[in-house]
């Protein structure tokens, strides 16, 4: 087992959080097919991310959702609230050792791209990790050229930690991409909320 995989922590109850907008919860196996595997089919979603787009059966999807334990690694999807529709979704790795949680994030309707998707569910996820999970330290990882995910993680306050330079290969061809990682810490989040709560009464 890889260090700082902790297999005996007792397993928490399935992920489910509200905003005003979206309801977050841990995928089941009934949510394999459309539209998720519409999304990863679909270059425009995926390069982003540099994934190579490819097709997957039903099957080969309810095998990822299962893969996903809930304790060392969550798959959550997005859903709007009213209509309820499935529009993207979060794989969030734990490194309960260390208590760090490293977020990765998909918005699968293009609909809903530059609507503030991220900048509102994130934030919850944020206070669940870390006020009833026990993380201590969140960390992104978006390619340099994803500038949608490195726009959401400088708006929300996270700090650039530093530049991988040529860690990924391409998934369009030859080259190298640079790789930044952003860093949050628990006492910094809770400050920033603190501070924006204040504001909003003052």
């Amino acid at each position: 087992m890889p260090a700082g995989r902790v297999r005996s922590r007792p397993k928490p109850k399935p992920i489910r959080l509200m905003t005003d907008r979206f309801l977050l919860r841990s995928l089941r196996p009934e949510d394999a097919g459309e539209p998720y595997s519409t999304w990863l089919a679909d270059p425009e979603v995926m390069t982003p991310l540099n994934q190579v787009a490819r097709s997957l059966s039903r099957d080969e999807l309810r095998g990822t959702i299962l893969s996903r334990d809930g304790i060392n690694d969550f798959l959550i999807g997005i859903f709007v609230r009213h209509p309820s529709k499935f529009i993207g979704l979060y794989f969030i790795d734990a490194d309960w050792h260390n208590k760090t949680v490293t977020f990765s994030v998909l918005i699968g309707d293009k609909s809903y791209w530059g609507s503030n998707v991220v900048a509102e569910t994130r934030a919850v996820l944020l206070d669940h990790f870390f006020d009833v999970l026990g993380a201590e330290k969140a960390i992104g990882q978006p390619p340099a050229r994803n500038i949608p995910s490195v726009f959401n993680y400088k708006a929300e306050g996270w700090r650039l930690e530093g530049t991988f330079k040529g860690q990924l290969q391409s998934n369009l061809d030859d080259s190298r991409l640079d790789q930044f990682q952003f860093g949050l810490l628990k006492d910094e989040w809770f400050a920033m909320r603190k501070g924006k709560n204040s504001d909003s009464k003052s």
